[in-house]
């Protein structure tokens, strides 16, 4: 009775324990949609640390996916804005949002629009690192020095009609720095010169610098990572569209294995036919 009890009900219990206490996303895609009140844009796939997927002829599971995702968000815009600036942020940190945001603007570009990837996340900037960028202008530079131009800080990445701005240095007043009136005329500078604008911004249940950035986002993208998100974050995420605090949000689910993968390839309107 003692074998049979550490052998088998042991673990069960054990199991039973573990699943009462995981207050993680699990459950299925259409599950969280359900409980969301915005528009699931995606799914994506879990890619083993892989930085980026979304390469010009790769036709995997996790670059259709981004393609789904980029099709979704082009429905989203707004029908009167030339260049819609879409803002990228998560919960916390971990969840994937500078994977999602650089992916996600390789895949524009490889549509032949003029993208520029924008590193606001000024506590953790991740945009260099994933990229290989040389150390150059960045936007702390940009926004705490008036010497500084658009010029300065965009660095040619290795991904054709793809700019990026890194966030540079971690500097000891991140808000501050993104309540800058310099922030609004670079903006306006990138609507003038790009197609597409991605931000890379920061968790916004941790610190308030993301929804400093709504003024200048057309839309927001809500990270959330399969298996690893507190579920009370969906009650977090519909209460900031419920208050207004973001404009236009949708939600992308990150990092999910096997078929759950696989409900979000041509979820929406994803075309596999696009680059």
């Amino acid at each position: 009775l003692i074998c049979m009890f550490f052998g088998i009900v042991f673990p069960l219990v054990i199991m039973f324990c573990c699943d009462l206490f995981n207050n993680r996303i699990s459950g299925s895609s259409k599950d969280l949609a359900r409980r969301l009140k915005i528009f699931l844009a995606g799914v994506l796939a879990n890619t083993k640390g892989e930085t980026i997927v979304v390469r010009d002829g790769n036709n995997s599971v996790a670059a259709e996916l981004f393609r789904t995702l980029r099709t979704n968000i082009r429905f989203m815009q707004p029908k009167d804005v030339k260049c819609p600036v879409v803002l990228v942020t998560s919960s916390m940190n971990g969840e994937g949002k500078s994977y999602v945001a650089t992916n996600l603007a390789v895949s524009m570009a490889l549509l032949g629009k003029k993208v520029a990837l924008v590193g606001l996340d000024l506590r953790k900037p991740m945009l260099a690192k994933y990229l290989n960028l040389p150390s150059q202008g960045t936007m702390t530079n940009y926004l705490s020095d008036k010497a500084y131009t658009l010029e300065d800080v965009v660095v040619a990445s290795s991904v054709k009609n793809l700019d990026v701005l890194p966030a540079g240095i971690v500097p000891p007043n991140p808000s501050e720095l993104l309540q800058s009136d310099r922030l609004a005329v670079l903006f306006a500078e990138l609507r003038e010169r790009y197609d597409y604008v991605v931000v890379d911004s920061a968790p916004v249940a941790l610190v308030s610098d993301t929804y400093l950035l709504d003024r200048i986002a057309d839309m927001t993208i809500f990270v959330c990572r399969y298996k690893y998100t507190p579920s009370e974050m969906i009650n977090y995420v519909n209460s900031v569209v419920e208050q207004k605090r973001m404009k236009n949000v949708a939600c992308v689910l990150n990092a999910v294995k096997g078929a759950q993968a696989g409900y979000g390839y041509g979820y929406g309107y994803g075309n596999q036919n696009e680059k």
